[in-house]
């Protein structure tokens, strides 16, 4: 054989191992999912980031043809779960159900065994529910108002409780402050059941909380609402007013939920995980579910989640610069 016929054997074996390797990956991309899909929960069984996780992972399975798992792995404000899917195969089979502490966590700690922005990729912005504020039944304001106005007057002695010192809450309640130009003293509790049975014990006036575990007791009059701090009154009590309804424009600091992965999955299988999230939030009965827990539905690409995640980050990070936020180690 001449060299001229070598080389030209050499190149078209090349060429085939090339166009194999290539099929190979797109039948793998496209058979995708295989096996059973893991959604990593960084909170504890039974809250309401639980329950959305089980509601979206049972259709979504539906949707893929394959079993999705909830695995719970609360602590350090979501860092220990958050870890575990930064440091997993870029399959397609962790995902982790981040929600505002992925955003805040960045300015929170002074250092994360992660690296939030480089360390993951978005696939869906599924929905969010406002936080609450309200106060103890026998608490005499029963505006957000009356309540800014009377802790103008005593600087010192208004109080809010919240499930914890670097929740969504307590940075809701601080950015209150900031734009109140109020001093109400943060509390914060080992989960949202404990501050709310302080506020009704009437030992904290302020709750911060998010809908489903302040409902009942909304419900049988042991706490008032004065205020949801979304954008837009909730579905649940529409009869309450937003902040920004109560003289803070623009106010809008909500608890969110969406699907990251990790960095280096596959583009065509963030595609898939993408369209079947979008596919499961238009079902009916996932529609039904998550409004019972407050949800309002988003969806959308990954570019959108992108954005979304980037101007979150920025908010919190401002936040955490200008109020004085105790950071963690």
């Amino acid at each position: 054989m001449s060299m001229n016929q070598l080389y030209r054997a050499m190149c078209i074996a090349s060429l085939g191992l090339a166009l194999t390797s290539a099929a190979w990956a797109q039948s793998g991309a496209s058979a995708y999912p295989e096996r059973a899909i893991k959604i990593v929960v960084p909170f504890a069984p039974g809250g309401s980031t639980d329950v959305v996780a089980r509601v979206i992972g049972k259709q979504l399975g539906e949707e893929l043809k394959q079993a999705v798992v909830i695995d719970n792995r609360p602590g350090a404000n979501t860092v220990i779960g958050t870890e575990i899917v930064a440091k997993s195969p870029a399959d397609g089979y962790t995902l982790v159900m981040a929600t505002n502490n992925h955003t805040s966590n960045v300015s929170m700690y002074r250092k994360l065994p992660y690296d939030t922005e480089k360390a993951f990729t978005s696939v869906a912005l599924l929905g969010w529910t406002p936080n609450l504020i309200a106060v103890n039944a026998k608490v005499g304001e029963r505006s957000l108002k009356d309540l800014v106005a009377a802790a103008r007057v005593k600087p010192d002695a208004f109080s809010f409780a919240t499930a914890g010192h670097g929740t969504t809450q307590h940075f809701t309640g601080e950015l209150l402050n900031q734009l109140a130009k109020t001093r109400m003293t943060h509390v914060g509790y080992k989960g949202g059941g404990p501050a709310a049975t302080d506020v009704i014990a009437g030992h904290v006036p302020i709750l911060i909380s998010g809908l489903p575990p302040a409902m009942p007791f909304i419900k049988n009059g042991a706490l008032r609402p004065v205020a949801v701090t979304s954008a837009k009154r909730s579905a649940i009590l529409p009869d309450v007013p937003t902040v920004a309804e109560s003289g803070y424009p623009g106010f809008d600091a909500t608890f969110w939920f969406a699907i990251l992965v990790p960095a280096g999955t596959p583009a065509a299988i963030v595609a898939t995980l993408n369209s079947a999230l979008n596919t499961s939030l238009k079902n009916a009965e996932v529609q039904k579910q998550l409004a019972q827990q407050g949800v309002e539905i988003e969806g959308g690409s990954p570019a959108d989640l992108d954005a979304f995640l980037k101007a979150d980050t920025k908010k919190w990070a401002d936040l955490v610069q200008t109020s004085g936020i105790k950071l963690l180690d």
